[in-house]
């Protein structure tokens, strides 16, 4: 009798052992990904139910940038990801999302030219989860007024003419 008790007593303290560390062992799930181009920099955000480890660094020839993420499942959010680059992007050419190893996702990101990365984390408010947030930013930052001249080397219309020139300067007299 004493024996089933300490028996019935291991079994009972060692369920709780057992389910935390499943918990513990839990893949991270990416619930949505974005990616908004912009002229000035590219924003890639992957939103998340809880944080996640992450390592990023870049490759030459050809430039890409290489974001592993530990932890974390490969869902359909991740799955999609490649289908939200707009083709007109100044800095991605496409996206690749695999698993790399066992417990590490990796997203490579082919890239138009070398930027400045820089990568942060957010933490959950309102809706939103935690998000892995990745800008993409030039080497160097355009010039506004050389863009515009060399969009169509001219200086862009108004729709009001100039004010004819007055023959005669006009003189105020008291």
């Amino acid at each position: 009798m004493a024996r089933h008790c300490l028996v019935a007593l291991a079994l009972f303290l060692g369920a709780p052992c057992v389910q935390a560390q499943v918990v513990a062992n839990a893949q991270a799930q990416v619930v949505s990904t974005r990616i908004w181009p912009a002229r000035d920099y590219t924003r890639v955000t992957l939103e998340t139910k809880t944080a996640v480890k992450f390592e990023l660094f870049s490759v030459k020839d050809p430039e890409r940038l290489v974001l592993d993420l530990e932890g974390v499942e490969f869902g359909p959010a991740l799955a999609d990801l490649h289908g939200k680059v707009a083709t007109g992007d100044p800095y991605i050419d496409k996206v690749r999302v695999g698993r790399n190893r066992p417990g590490v996702v990796r997203l490579v990101i082919d890239l138009k030219a070398e930027v400045k990365p820089q990568v942060f984390t957010l933490k959950p408010i309102g809706e939103y989860g935690h998000r892995l947030v990745l800008d993409l930013y030039p080497l160097v930052t355009p010039d506004p007024l050389a863009a515009l001249i060399e969009a169509d080397g001219k200086l862009p219309k108004t729709d009001k003419e100039p004010a004819p020139a007055p023959d005669k300067p006009r003189v105020a007299r008291l």
